[in-house]
């Protein structure tokens, strides 16, 4: 069904709203709150009701709901002066007055899809959208549809909490329950772009869940695996699997949309292409990358100044170029990120994604108690994200709680096993290692670390570092060599500048000793990159 007003449509089957037939990027908890005062638009919904329906009875401040609202009315060619779509009704709530006409789907065949390499520039460059079929039962029990039920309404709530993509509602795919039906005419039939689909066989105590990502324009299979469990709890084992099946689909995805940005020709790129192209160069972690990445992001800002995850990138990147700039550029680049991660979380303060930048900026400069609230409640949106999980264990390790963040850290690493930050995870846990006094434990995770493909310097100083500490020399002076060739003319004084995001001095001076004992020395310090932050 779409709802049209004004020269405006809000289709609701895909989540869009267009003027005069053109998309108009909208925030998808702003898109939300419209449609709910569009439907309900014969009576005044209360802020309350709002509150209830957009945040989930959430104790959000007045602010956010009127920025909201302000949101909203703008997205439509309104405003609070005017009021001429939503109005205010003083001490009641909001009233949607504008005339509707709603528009059921159309039920005449569709016609033939054109071939993929036909399709509008524009339908290319829309965020993705993803349809999560019902899990098939395989169970020889009849009684454990509840099963296959739940754990489908967890991985669409999960991968619905992840903003940047358009998840379907259950009930739209109801109709395809139990039938073979191929993905590319789903694809056409819901206009989406990815599928996910599964089974669940449950025997005895034990259960097998498969799961698998399959491209709608192609039909081809992107990403599978199953798993085998012991069937203790079933309400743990859904709620783990589902948060395991959500955080290995959305990296998944995220990679795809990186990857087809950065092939689409660099002419009449829209802020979404420009911000999937400013991850794909980001994720690379090298400095022309994220110069390129952050100039991506900076277009994007530009051409849509209210893309909240555009300036949440930038934020990011920021960072990044922070830790590899050195001293000099340090503050000024925290100062930018701090700024554009407030204005991200500003834009859409339910988005995982911009608190747990916010809350890394806060880190950064040692705010580590506003840092943990920030990420801490980005977990609360998204338990599955693997990202929060790393910078929430970050901060408690720079911060003196390293065994807290041993387990963040590992959350980290088991929700998202093909990370772009995998050599951080493991030096992250090398780091917390050496400050609980577990050095054999800290060389194994610095290894592991130093073996991760993308791996830069900060790794091979976690593992000198152990080594020395460990006094083993030999080990450390070949160790030495692997990170001089990293980081040429890397000494002590560029060291101790490396560890500014780290309130723990003890830690510090421990680690700037295991470094001396393995023979690295005060030489002239060259341009290190070092990238410990990740």
């Amino acid at each position: 069904m779409s709802l049209t007003f004004a020269g405006h449509e809000v289709d609701l089957r895909r989540h869009e709203l267009r003027r005069d037939g053109n998309r108009v990027h909208v925030e998808p908890q702003v898109f939300d709150l419209l449609v709910h005062l569009v439907r309900n638009r014969d009576r005044v919904v209360s802020k309350d009701e709002l509150l209830d329906e957009i945040w989930s009875g959430r104790i959000v401040s007045e602010a956010a709901l009127s920025s909201r609202i302000n949101a909203a009315r703008k997205a439509v060619g309104d405003d609070g002066e005017r009021q001429t779509l939503i109005k205010t009704i003083h001490k009641r709530g909001f009233r949607f007055v504008g005339e509707v006409i709603e528009r059921p789907e159309e039920t005449k065949p569709a016609p033939e899809p054109a071939p993929a390499t036909e399709a509008p520039a524009a339908d290319r460059s829309q965020r993705p959208s993803v349809v999560v079929l019902p899990f098939a039962n395989l169970s020889a029990e009849p009684d454990t549809d509840y099963f296959s039920y739940g754990l489908t309404e967890d991985i669409i709530r999960l991968l619905a909490r992840h903003r940047w993509m358009d998840v379907l509602s259950r009930h739209t795919a109801a109709a395809f329950r139990d039938r073979d039906v191929d993905a590319r005419e789903i694809g056409t039939t819901f206009g989406v772009r990815y599928l996910v689909h599964g089974s669940v066989a449950k025997r005895g105590d034990h259960v097998r869940l498969a799961a698998e990502l399959v491209s709608c324009e192609s039909g081809r299979q992107l990403w599978s695996e199953t798993y085998d469990l012991a069937l203790a709890d079933v309400l743990e084992v859904q709620r783990t699997m589902s948060e395991q099946i959500a955080a290995a689909i959305e990296p998944e995805l995220a990679r795809l949309e990186r990857e087809a940005a950065a092939r689409r020709p660099p002419v009449n790129l829209g802020a979404w292409d420009c911000y999937q192209r400013g991850l794909f160069h980001l994720w690379g972690f090298t400095q022309p990358g994220m110069a390129e990445a952050e100039a991506m992001f900076r277009r994007a800002i530009a051409l849509d100044p209210s893309f909240a995850r555009a300036h949440g990138g930038l934020a990011y990147v920021l960072l990044q170029e922070a830790v590899v700039d050195g001293t000099a550029e340090r503050k000024a680049r925290i100062d930018e990120a701090l700024r554009a991660s407030r204005s991200a979380v500003a834009l859409d303060n339910q988005d995982c994604m911009n608190l747990c930048v916010l809350g890394r900026v806060h880190a950064f400069r040692h705010d580590f108690e506003e840092a943990i609230a920030l990420l801490s409640e980005a977990l609360v949106l998204n338990p599955s994200f693997a990202q929060a999980h790393y910078a929430l264990g970050c901060t408690m390790i720079w911060s003196g709680r390293a065994q807290e963040g041993v387990v963040h850290i590992d959350r980290a690493a088991a929700l998202s096993p093909r990370d772009p930050h995998l050599s951080s995870f493991h030096a992250a846990r090398a780091l917390a290692h050496i400050h609980l006094g577990e050095l054999t434990e800290a060389v194994d995770c610095a290894r592991r670390a130093t073996r991760v493909p993308n791996a830069k310097a900060w790794p091979h100083i976690m593992l000198v570092a152990a080594l020395g500490l460990l006094q083993r020399h030999e080990d450390a002076r070949r160790a030495l060599a692997g990170l001089k060739e990293k980081a040429p003319g890397y000494n002590l004084v560029a060291a101790r500048a490396d560890f500014f995001f780290c309130s723990e001095e003890s830690l510090i001076e421990r680690c700037l000793d295991g470094l001396r004992q393995a023979g690295l020395d005060d030489s002239p310090p060259a341009l290190a990159d070092t990238q410990q932050g990740g």
